[in-house]
């Protein structure tokens, strides 16, 4: 009985020791109050792999945060800061797998105006490269949703995206 008693409790000690110091690599995130929201893995001819993840949490100065975090290899290559709703009006992103690649999803407005930006990525030599965005403007209650296409030429390397950018001076 106190082998059991024994060693249920050091399983729980190990348990509290592991979770307590849990962190995310190139993640400004207080541990166990930064949460995964959704993960990708897109893998390549070339052998190599992406690991894309949103991450929501606090900062150490306690305000909330999302980041899209990018690994290659299993080496963190970008971790970029999202919008909060503050700065950007209901301010939501979303990630899926798309192809050779990944899209990230934006919807953000209110009132009279909603806005989504669909921003896709997709590797090539070896990297993630934004190649187009999807702009759609909507206006509740009439029958108004104009969709834009754009292209992006040249392609930018996902080490360089600004997301803030695009949502300001997009379609």
């Amino acid at each position: 009985m106190k082998q059991i008693k024994f060693f249920f409790m050091s399983s729980i000690i190990i348990t509290l020791i592991t979770f307590s110091t849990q962190k995310v690599k190139g993640n400004e995130c207080i541990s166990q109050i930064c949460d995964v929201e959704s993960s990708i893995i897109i893998r390549t001819q070339e052998k190599e792999y992406f690991v894309v993840q949103l991450f929501r949490g606090f900062t150490k100065e306690g305000e909330f945060v999302k980041k899209l975090l990018i690994s290659k290899n299993r080496k963190d290559i970008v971790s970029i800061v999202l919008p909060s709703s503050e700065e950007v009006k209901n301010f939501k992103a979303n990630i899926k797998k798309y192809r050779t690649g990944f899209i990230l999803e934006t919807l953000y407005g209110g009132g009279e105006n909603f806005y989504t930006r669909s921003f896709y990525f997709k590797c090539i030599k070896g990297n993630l490269f934004l190649y187009k965005i999807v702009g759609t403007h909507i206006i509740p209650n009439s029958d108004k949703k104009l969709v834009n296409t754009k292209n992006i030429r040249p392609q930018i390397n996902v080490r360089n995206f600004n997301i803030q950018y695009y949502l300001e001076n997009t379609p």
